[in-house]
């Protein structure tokens, strides 16, 4: 591909769409925002493509399109990135990429035969400050580390939004325990040696509303999670180490304010203030790269599939699954 500039598509028009995805498209310093499909023409319209869709397949059908951004509900996720796939696009897809692990597995199977990128849109692992605390765990600077502690939570008020649809993917594990399981791996690996689980469920919807589980990576390793619809607006990461911790006050949520890392040790405490950052915006240019310059995206499908397993076998140990 010789052109700088990847022209992309966006399919969906909902709150994040609208908000965060198409101004970070057309923020981007390597992609344009072309084309963008809703069932709702206006609502296409209203996030400033050159091209507006009422339709998913006929933006899909577009041949200027290069690649495309999929901001449905979790249940359409493998559908359209299968689709948009197989119409010589490349994939960047919220996350979860999919429902489960097998689903994506097949997703990853469809992005090889066709030659095309296949990327979960991960915005947080694109924040300056997640690459500085791999650094500085590396490094020893907190010793060895022996815990994560990684939470996500938030009120949900609104019985009928899609997050609530079990034959959606609805549920707080995949919408929002997914940043937890993910940064737990990033710091302890994909390899647990064992888990264990406990949910709450809504009455009538029957997803989870709030998920805890401890993964035991082994010579007392842990990471512990916790995620829900059930609470204020929390999130947290903490890393514990032998020689000492490193708290992330905004690891997630991180486009907005001004995230800090608060490193504590025997010896000093100090604060890594970083400057506001569009996440948004730099995953989108990570794909567009990848595209142009022939690397590899930051958080690509196989990555993707490692996450979900987790999470599948997290949702069994809780009895969210048969």
């Amino acid at each position: 591909m010789n052109r700088s500039m990847v022209r992309f598509g966006l399919i969906g028009a909902g709150r994040i769409a609208r908000k965060q995805i198409a101004p970070a498209i057309h923020a981007a310093a390597r992609a344009t925002l072309y084309a963008a499909a809703s069932r709702e023409l206006s609502r296409a319209e209203s996030m400033r493509p050159e091209r507006a869709y009422d339709s998913y397949d006929a933006l899909l059908r577009d041949p200027n399109v290069d690649a495309v951004h999929i901001a449905t509900h979790n249940g359409l996720h493998k559908e359209l990135s299968i689709a948009a796939l197989r119409a010589g696009k490349h994939v960047l897809c919220e996350k979860p990429l999919a429902m489960n692990a097998r689903d994506c597995e097949e997703m990853v199977r469809v992005a090889e035969s066709t030659g095309k990128l296949l990327a979960e849109a991960f915005m947080y692992r694109h924040h300056p400050q997640i690459p500085r605390v791999q650094e500085l765990v590396r490094s020893g600077a907190i010793g060895e580390l022996m815990a994560v502690e990684a939470s996500f939570r938030f009120p949900m008020f609104d019985a009928d939004d899609v997050r609530m649809n079990a034959e959606w993917g609805g549920g707080s594990l995949l919408d929002v325990g997914c940043y937890c399981v993910s940064a737990s791996r990033l710091f302890l690996g994909d390899s647990p040696v064992g888990m264990k689980a406990m949910a709450t469920f809504h009455a009538v919807r029957k997803v989870d509303t709030s998920l805890q589980g401890v993964l035991d990576y082994g010579s007392g390793r842990h990471a512990i999670i916790s995620c829900g619809f059930d609470s204020g607006v929390h999130q947290k990461v903490v890393l514990c180490g032998t020689a000492g911790t490193m708290e992330l006050n905004q690891p997630f949520k991180s486009w907005t304010g001004r995230p800090q890392i608060l490193i504590r040790t025997k010896d000093r405490e100090e604060v890594v203030e970083f400057a506001a950052v569009n996440t948004f915006a730099l995953e989108v240019d990570d794909l567009a790269r990848a595209i142009v310059d022939g690397t590899r995206p930051l958080v690509g499908a196989r990555d993707a599939v490692a996450n979900l397993r987790i999470l599948d076998a997290l949702a069994i140990a809780a009895g969210t699954v048969g």
